[in-house]
Formats: C-alpha cells, sequence, structure tokens
C-alpha cells in the first residue's frame, strides 16, 4: 500500500476512546492560511446559503454542550443520490456558564431546513458554508441554533435537526478514506463526512479539546428492502410499507460514535459475533469470524475480562475507506480483510482497540494506536503462526530514519505531544516500536501484567498517558523508565536507532544488564 493511502488508512482507524473528530492530515499538507487559524478571513470568504451569517466568534471560544443521546432517523434516495432526515440530539451544559447557542457542523453540501424543541416549536438558526480555521480545505456547514431559553451548567435540553441535501467525499482534504456517497452497492453515514448533524465548531483543535463523554443511540434507517441495514447496536424491530423496510437500532451501551452501513449484506453469526459482509465474501467471513473468535479469547487473556459482555457487530466495508473500532460502536472492517489472510492483522489492529479505556488525554497522544500496530502483529505470530513481525519492525524504523531527519517535527516532538503537535498519524509507528522495546525487556509475563492491571484499574473510570507508564514502571522499573525517556518522553529514539543499525541491536541494548 502507498505509504500515503496507508497514512491516512491508519488515520481512519477509531479508537475506542476517541471523540468523534475527523483526521487531521499532517501539517505539511496544510497552506499558511490555515495554518495562521485566520478565522475573521474565513468569515469573510464563506458562502452564505440563505441565511444571515454565523456570528463572528473564534470556534475556541463557542461553548459545546456535551452531546449524551441521539436519535437518528433517515431514508436514502437512491435515485436523487440525496439523504434526508432527522437528528435528536439529547445535550447536556458540563460548562460553568449559561449556553445560549447551540453549534452544530454538517456536511458542505447538506442544509438544515429546521430545528425543533421538543414540543414542536421551531428554534431560530442560522448556517452557513465555512472552511475549518485550521483546516482549510476541510469546509462544512456550520450551524448555529438560537436555543428558547439559556442552558443552565449542568442542564440537558433536546433539540430535533430536520437536514437534507448531497452527500459526496472529503477526499480534497487529505482524508483519502472518506469516499462516503449514496449508492446502493455501498452506503455509510458517519460523522468523518458530517453525514448527519454533530455538535462542533470549524477547528480541529477546538473539537478535540472539548470533554468527551460517550452517547447513547437510535437509528431508523428506510431502505428498499433488497438492502440490509448495520450499525454496532443491537436491532430491535423492523417494519415494512410500499417495498421498502425501515431498521430499528439502539446502542447496547454508551457508544464513542454511530456509524451506519447499508449493502446488499449477507450475515454470519456466532456466540455474540455478528459480521454483516458481501455476499462475495461469505467464505472469508466464515474465517474472520473465528479470527475474531480466537483473538477475543487471547486478548481477553492479555488484558482481562472487558467491562460489558463481548457483542460485537463487524461491518464489510470497500477497501480504502478507513476502519475504526468499538465495542459498542461496532468495527467496520476493508473487504481485503476479508479475502486475503494475510491481512487478518488488521483485524487484530481493531478488536485490540475493544480493551482500550476511555482516554481522558485532550488532546491524545493516541499511543493506543502504537500498542495496536504492535499487538496485531503478536497475534498474528500467536494464532496464525505469522514469522514477518522481525522485518516489520525494520521496516518501520527504515522509514522513521528517512522521514525524522533533516529537522522534521517527528524527530525532535516527543510521542507524549504528538496530540497537541497534531502528528498523531506517526503514534502507529513510534508507538509500535516503543512497546516492542517494552515486551522484549520485561518479558512476556510482566508486559501482559502491566496490560491487565492499566485495563481493569482504568476501564470503568477512564485514563491518561500517566496511568499507563505508571502501571509499566510498576512492573519493569528503571528499564521501563529509560524506554519511556527514549520513546515518550523525547525523540531520543532516533538518535538510540540510528547508532544501533538495526531494531535487534537497539531492543538488545535495552536489556537488563546480568
Amino acid at each position: 500500500m502507498p505509504s500515503g493511502l496507508r497514512a491516512h488508512w491508519e488515520c481512519a482507524i477509531v479508537l475506542n476512546t476517541r471523540r468523534n473528530a475527523s483526521c487531521l492530515p499532517p501539517p505539511s499538507w496544510q497552506s499558511s492560511l490555515a495554518r495562521s487559524s485566520n478565522w475573521l478571513l474565513a468569515l469573510i470568504t464563506a458562502t452564505v446559503i440563505g441565511s444571515p451569517a454565523v456570528a463572528q466568534q473564534p470556534p475556541s471560544e463557542v461553548a459545546l454542550p456535551q452531546l449524551t443521546r441521539m436519535a437518528l432517523a433517515v431514508e436514502p434516495d437512491y435515485d436523487s443520490e440525496r439523504l434526508s432526515g432527522t437528528a435528536t440530539l439529547t445535550l447536556r451544559n458540563t460548562a460553568d456558564t449559561p449556553i445560549a447557542r447551540v453549534p452544530l457542523l454538517l456536511h458542505r453540501l447538506m442544509r438544515v431546513n429546521a430545528v425543533r424543541m421538543e414540543d414542536g416549536r421551531e428554534l431560530t438558526h442560522r448556517q452557513q458554508i465555512m472552511s475549518y480555521e485550521d483546516w482549510e480545505t476541510f469546509q462544512a456547514n456550520v450551524i448555529q441554533v438560537d436555543l428558547a431559553r439559556p442552558l443552565a451548567a449542568g442542564e440537558s435540553t433536546q433539540v430535533a435537526v430536520e437536514f437534507e441535501g448531497h452527500l459526496v467525499g472529503y477526499t480534497e482534504t487529505g482524508m483519502l478514506y472518506v469516499r462516503d456517497h449514496i449508492s446502493r452497492d455501498f452506503t455509510i453515514l458517519r460523522s468523518d463526512a458530517l453525514a448527519f448533524p454533530v455538535v462542533g465548531v470549524p477547528s480541529v483543535q477546538a473539537n478535540r479539546a472539548a470533554p468527551f463523554a460517550l452517547f447513547e443511540f437510535e437509528a431508523s434507517v428506510t431502505v428498499p428492502e433488497d438492502l440490509v441495514v448495520a450499525t454496532g447496536g443491537e436491532e430491535i424491530g423492523r417494519s415494512m410499507s410500499d417495498g421498502l423496510v425501515t431498521w430499528h437500532y439502539r446502542s447496547r451501551a454508551p457508544a464513542p460514535y454511530l456509524i451506519v452501513t447499508i449493502a446488499p449484506y449477507q450475515v454470519a453469526s456466532e456466540d455474540g459475533l455478528r459480521i454483516f459482509h458481501f455476499p462475495e465474501d461469505s467464505v472469508g467471513a466464515r474465517a474472520m469470524l473465528e479470527a475474531s473468535r480466537r483473538a477475543a479469547e487471547r486478548y481477553q487473556e492479555i488484558f482481562g475480562p472487558l467491562d460489558r459482555e463481548l457483542a460485537l457487530t463487524i461491518m464489510e466495508i470497500p477497501d480504502g475507506w478507513g476502519s475504526q473500532a468499538s465495542l459498542t460502536g461496532g468495527i467496520i472492517q476493508v473487504a481485503g480483510a476479508f479475502r486475503d489472510s494475510d491481512r487478518t492483522r488488521e483485524l487484530y489492529h481493531e478488536m485490540s482497540h475493544l480493551w482500550n479505556a476511555v482516554d481522558l488525554d485532550t488532546p491524545s497522544p493516541r499511543w493506543n494506536e502504537g500498542l495496536a500496530t504492535f499487538l496485531q502483529g503478536r497475534l498474528a505470530r500467536e494464532i496464525d503462526g505469522w514469522e514477518g513481525e522481525p522485518e516489520a519492525l525494520e521496516r518501520t524504523a527504515e522509514r522513521l530514519l528517512e522521514r525524522c531527519g533533516s529537522g522534521e517535527p517527528c524527530g525532535h516532538v516527543p510521542l507524549r505531544d504528538f496530540g497537541i503537535e497534531q502528528m498523531t498519524d506517526y503514534s502507529y509507528s513510534v508507538g509500535r516500536l516503543m512497546f516492542a522495546a517494552l515486551y522484549e525487556s520485561l518479558g512476556e509475563e510482566a508486559f501482559d501484567g502491566a496490560l491487565r492491571t492499566h485495563y481493569q484499574s482504568s476501564k470503568t473510570r477512564g485514563t491518561r498517558t500517566d496511568d499507563m507508564v505508571r502501571a509499566f514502571v510498576d512492573e519493569g522499573g528503571p528499564v521501563a523508565l529509560r524506554i519511556f525517556d527514549d520513546w515518550l518522553e523525547s525523540a531520543a529514539w532516533l538518535n538510540r536507532l540510528r547508532e544501533a543499525g538495526s531494531v535487534q541491536v537497539m531492543l538488545e541494548d535495552y536489556q537488563p544488564q546480568s
């Protein structure tokens, strides 16, 4: 896979802990205008669609209410390739001051027709096509809803947003995996493409800095009767009318995201695992079902039990559309993993995220992606007998040495700051080598003990990077501290790799001296 495409496939992976925010491309892809956060210029150049201009308030100063529940009712029109529906959002004010306006984002080719209160009264709203202040090529319909009365601190309210319009991809932003559109062959509705209204402002940094919380969802999706609708929730019924079927789902527990996929799916299921797959991939789906079962068993041995019963939905999507994973939101997995047994590692990567506690770091350095990338190779060795991990680690090191020299940011920014510096595309590779060093230096028993202690102590309360570090230092002592100093707290790993000449020699250098 070309490095650029892979970087965005990796970026598309969403943790069980990740908030609903799109992957930001590397800073080198952004123009100087975007990096300057020129909010006023964005307002001047924005395209207004049938309503007064949105108030000129920088996104960083806009209070974001917290989504606690969403009820989505939608119907795609395959002839016109349009989507229409209503998203009913239950919002809570977690700030210390009242909120008078609710900021929302929607796809740039969609519009809001009305916003209503619980009693049906219509609320005033304004909408405007704008570029993100820190991502010039990413445009969205920016909406402000005036509440009937300010929402006091700690209070909740509900707004029903009626919307419609075309859905197309966002590949021009650098998000190559967001190819979303309305098609009978395959349709996906997700927040990455702003296919339905989400709470937010046109600023990646501001959205990621907002308090994170899981939310409950319901979804009612109406499609022709030859199509199947899938979500990570549980199906609670279907209703038919005039050749159309409305599929009804609800979340089993609070989830980090809602993803809806629609296709002429078939279904394979066993022991709490359910796979929606394309008809031509039935053999691969059965193999994936078995691989999922074995991976779940192995991860439970490593991390200990999940915080709830394993009831997992896997939805097949076309290659290049990105993968995401959550126990409650479901897994979307690219078709290649169904068709090529060598790509089962991608499934192991996604499933490891089921054992991620809620990430409380804002913005997160996403070290969990490095752990998942390391674990995918480990499980491939343990389950499938794969022997390619040493070579894969060497290739990872070679790419980092090539990319992070000559004063590039990844050569001096520590992993801990990758979220702050918008460099989390490097969390996969740098984190992978960091966890490989911990595994080789501490040994499997101590390494797994640290993972188990960390997850079991944080699975219900959430975690920060320091919690993970503490768990490994408690098991590994000075050796673990030395590794974290090189790989998490600094970029000393670059010189260490360069001087060692290979990953294997570098790993041996960390071994405790007898």
